[in-house]
């Protein structure tokens, strides 16, 4: 007989982590656990949470609850940093650890990108500059984001269990031209990338993950201990599968995060679908994936228990209402004439404010000021989310200048870090002919030493700027920098009595000229590089040795290579020197600054800074704030474009091909924002 699904929901105006431990606790959610309050009782139970940070947010939630008394904690597993990675890497049982290690690995990244770029540039140069070929790579950084969307298409072909064989189903002479390059470009890699992954003896990291939820579901279908999944709204078909198989488990449970328990059922079961189209879903409904995963699992929204209840009933009643799938607004009006709901409408935007700024610097700025007016009062926490990585640094800015502590959890991209602002300065500087602008940005870098203390050249960088690099542009590179420089000299005592560089004393000169020399010497291995193009595993060589150089002090330390985000930067310089796509990937030196910046923005080096336990104000992605309970919550850069995202177009494959394959739609992301809202 197969058991009954056990599902429940903690609303979204609820406290979620508090609400789950208690309701586990109390044995709410599984029935006869615990069966005792003995200390290790606890310790056999394992629980799923969305991320590593609301593992930990979990552990400090359960030290609350046990006030004091000693107990071991169960087994608490991230699915991921959010519901696109999922992981198992700690898995404790011996058969999960044999089937991990009887998978080929995953293939790195980065590798991954690469090989795919090499692909895109050669089907690039095949096709005829006629055809548009500079229209779909005409740059190294054009071709790996491109790759990136490569990339993106063979994990969702992977995760949907997509046959590649159904693109020769489709019909090229409905589509665009381009569509139809696109389309015999995927036929061809579809063939290769399986046997270049076969060589390396590597698999895509989907692929993996699918693989490892596979053991982990068998080992879970032979226990008789208590398994929980909480937080997840099983939007990837690989976390749904988990989740279904959770909650039929005879010791497990699924609890949902914010299940819309307002929505009238005809319009719940029209997110299925939209519109006159009934094959479309209404993949931007914030409760589309749970309304699928219901579906998964087989029950109706009717049967999910509810734990705990609502602590604004008429929040939830608007929020619904305002999410209201499209083809059903109309019945706003009739709900409008309610007077039930509209004095519950009223009552929900108590404690509710809506701040419009000008600008986003007067946005960070009203931000900030609301937070720390929250945590003026004592042992009051305050919390902004935002996908804006831009508002949070302005807001962390601005917090600073209070002293007030701030932890970050969001990251930013290596790109964006004074380690990251440095290399790319490096790049330009060296490979443009040292254009004034970029060389003085990098001569005011705070990890400039070239041998020396911070600030040391200060006075040599004043005197350079002044005498050569505010008229007009010396020649390119060092050599032009040493003629601009003799030229001065020469010409010195020529200079009209008012004009301030004849204030310039000779020493500073002396000291220009000797920073020049250093300068030289640093940037030579980029700037002397021969030939246009380069495999770009030399170029990122030359560069590394450049940032060694510019950056090491007088006891040799590197700069650029300490902290956290030099630390990753080093990771980068090791994945594309190390790696043999990056060796066989040739570029134009000119353009890799460019290529370089768009690796350093790439999603796995995203530094995030170390967890700051103390701190009172944090400033939190989507996904994480759904689960934790904060006094005072921001939504910051609520605007078209951030939140929610724009709809992001896949250029290998048009909206009516990805749905005639059964892939995602581009507004799924979008539906997953408004959830997060």
């Amino acid at each position: 007989m197969a058991a009954i699904p056990k599902v429940f929901n903690i609303p979204a105006s609820a406290r979620f982590l508090p609400e789950l431990i208690e309701a586990l606790r109390d044995g709410r959610l599984i029935e006869g656990f615990p069966a005792s309050r003995d200390p290790l009782e606890l310790a056999r139970a394992t629980l799923y949470l969305p991320t590593r940070r609301a593992c930990r947010m979990a552990r400090d939630a359960f030290l609350t609850a046990l006030k004091g008394h000693a107990a071991i904690l169960p087994r608490i597993v991230a699915l991921g940093d959010d519901e696109d990675e999922i992981i198992f890497a700690d898995a404790a049982t011996a058969e999960l650890a044999e089937d991990t290690l009887a998978l080929p690995p995953a293939i790195k990244p980065l590798d991954r990108r690469l090989l795919l770029a090499q692909l895109i540039v050669r089907w690039a140069a095949a096709i005829r500059p006629e055809q548009g070929a500079p229209l779909i790579a005409n740059t190294p950084a054009a071709a790996l984001a491109l790759a990136d969307d490569l990339a993106r298409l063979i994990d969702d072909v992977i995760t949907r269990k997509v046959d590649w064989q159904r693109l020769d189903g489709l019909v090229p002479d409905q589509f665009d031209t381009y569509w139809q390059y696109t389309l015999d470009f995927l036929k061809i890699a579809r063939s290769y990338w399986p046997e270049r992954l076969n060589e390396h003896g590597e698999i895509d990291a989907a692929a993996r993950r699918d693989l490892l939820i596979e053991a982990e579901m068998r080992r879970l279908a032979g226990s008789n201990q208590p398994v929980i999944a909480a937080g997840s709204t099983g939007s990837m078909p690989a976390t749904a599968k988990l989740l279904a198989a959770i909650a039929q488990l005879p010791q497990g449970a699924v609890v949902l995060p914010g299940l819309d328990t307002e929505l009238d059922e005809e319009s719940w079961r029209g997110i299925a679908s939209s519109g006159d189209d009934k094959s479309t879903p209404a993949a931007v409904h914030p409760q589309f994936a749970m309304q699928a995963l219901l579906a998964r699992v087989g029950m109706s929204r009717n049967a999910v228990k509810q734990l705990g209840g609502p602590t604004a009933h008429g929040r939830e009643m608007l929020a619904s209402e305002a999410m209201r799938p499209a083809a059903t607004t109309d019945r706003w009006q009739t709900r409008l004439r309610d007077p039930e709901f509209a004095a519950a409408a009223d009552k929900a935007m108590a404690g509710i404010r809506v701040i419009e700024t000008a600008n986003a610097e007067e946005e960070a700025l009203a931000i900030a000021v609301c937070l720390r007016e929250a945590v003026e009062t004592p042992d009051k926490t305050a919390a902004l989310v935002t996908p804006d990585r831009a508002l949070a640094r302005r807001v962390v800015a601005a917090l600073e200048r209070w002293q007030l502590e701030v932890d970050d959890s969001g990251g930013d991209a290596l790109a964006d870090t004074p380690a990251g602002i440095f290399a790319r300065l490096v790049a330009e500087t060296a490979l443009r002919g040292l254009e004034p602008v970029p060389l003085l940005a990098l001569l005011k870098h705070p990890l400039l030493r070239l041998q020396a203390a911070p600030d040391e050249h200060s006075s040599a960088i004043a005197a350079l700027e002044r005498a050569i690099l505010r008229g007009p542009r010396p020649r390119p590179g060092t050599d032009g920098l040493e003629h601009a420089l003799k030229t001065f000299r020469n010409n010195r005592d020529e200079l009209h009595r008012s004009d301030p560089r004849w204030l310039i004393s000779a020493s500073d000169l002396n000291a220009a000229g000797t920073l020049i020399g250093k300068l030289a010497a640093a940037l030579a291995p980029l700037e002397t590089i021969g030939g246009d193009r380069q495999p770009l595993a030399a170029l990122a060589t030359c560069h590394r040795n450049v940032i060694t150089a510019l950056s090491a002090d007088a006891r040799g330390e590197i700069a650029a290579f300490s902290h956290h985000d030099g630390t990753m930067l080093a990771r980068v310089f090791e994945g594309l020197i190390e790696t043999d796509s990056a060796a066989g990937l040739s570029v134009d030196k000119r353009d890799y600054p460019e290529l370089f910046r768009a690796i350093a923005e790439q999603r796995e080096f995203k530094v995030r800074p170390p967890i700051k336990l103390d701190a009172r104000v944090s400033i939190l992605g989507e996904l994480e704030a759904r689960l934790l309970t904060i006094d005072r919550l921001v939504l910051g850069g609520l605007n078209e474009g951030t939140w929610p995202p724009d709809t992001r177009s896949d250029p290998w494959l048009s909206r009516p091909m990805r749905l005639e394959l059964g892939l995602n739609l581009p507004e799924l992301r979008v539906g997953l924002s408004a959830h997060d809202f």
